[in-house]
């Protein structure tokens, strides 16, 4: 073998071989049919490794007031009171979805807003309950003058199960409670614009100055969840059969009975 033979074949060979090992390497990224194998980013696996992150530790146990189906003799739906009266407030609803569209002329921005609440509007005196079973870690007083009750898991969790626009409140800072125990009453805000009924919302958050809200009916406890959705879906058509107008509720674009959007709404 010629002395230029030998030196080519000695610069050539190793790199023949980086290039095998490099392929093999290279080859566990690829399928069978020669495409890139992507690892498994499943939505479901990937939000059980955050649960913590992506999803309330707490399941709803109740939704803060009862709901039940319409009573003409009453005129009630479990504590709603259904009424003719044209609502002020330009939604002419007892209940509002979360993820509503709050239009500018009724905004205090002045600017259409998303509603990171779903709103009921129940008679003064109402009682209202908590969500959850946790402790009372803030009261705030609000804008409004009335209060807002907020439970969590525990003094250090991030997340919020909010019961807002309530007054007379029962509990304080470091008291727990069950779900279903009556903490407050429904509000007098904007009692003028909604026939002398109060109002009142439940949220879900976790966050600090500007929080992030979801909405709470995706996260209803087993144990009431269809219960809930079912209540919610006849409130729907109960409330248009009373107010003789079906274009209230457009249930088509609804996620799920509450839910006019799934994705969090900051505020």
């Amino acid at each position: 073998m010629s002395p230029t033979r030998k030196i080519f074949l000695f610069a050539v060979v190793p790199l023949l071989i980086i290039f095998i090992i490099v392929g093999l390497f290279a080859g566990r990224g690829l399928d069978r049919a020669g495409r890139i194998n992507i690892p498994n980013t499943d939505n479901n696996t990937s939000r059980s490794k955050n649960s913590s992150i992506d999803e309330p530790p707490l399941k709803l146990k109740s939704i803060g007031i009862n709901l039940d189906t319409y009573n003409p003799a009453t005129g009630m739906a479990g504590d709603l009171k259904f009424t003719k009266a044209k609502f002020s407030s330009g939604i002419q609803l007892l209940f509002s979805d979360f993820g509503y569209t709050i239009k500018a002329a009724y905004s205090a921005s002045g600017q259409d807003k998303t509603s990171p609440q779903p709103t009921f509007i129940a008679p003064m005196g109402t009682k209202v309950m908590a969500l959850v079973d946790g402790v009372v870690v803030d009261i705030p007083k609000l804008y409004s003058n009335d209060y807002s009750v907020m439970v969590a898991p525990d003094k250090k969790s991030q997340w919020r199960y909010e019961t807002e626009h309530v007054i007379n409140p029962i509990v304080k800072v470091g008291d727990r409670v069950k779900a279903g125990q009556v903490v407050a009453e429904v509000s007098g805000y904007d009692a003028h614009g909604y026939d002398g009924l109060g109002l009142f919302e439940i949220g879900v958050m976790k966050g600090g100055q500007t929080p992030q809200h979801i909405c709470p009916f995706a996260h209803l406890d087993d144990s009431i969840k269809e219960a809930v959705r079912q209540k919610l879906t006849n409130l729907y058509k109960e409330w248009e059969e009373y107010r003789g107008d079906t274009s209230l509720y457009d249930e088509a674009v609804l996620k799920m009975p509450g839910c006019l959007s799934l994705d969090p709404v900051n505020g």
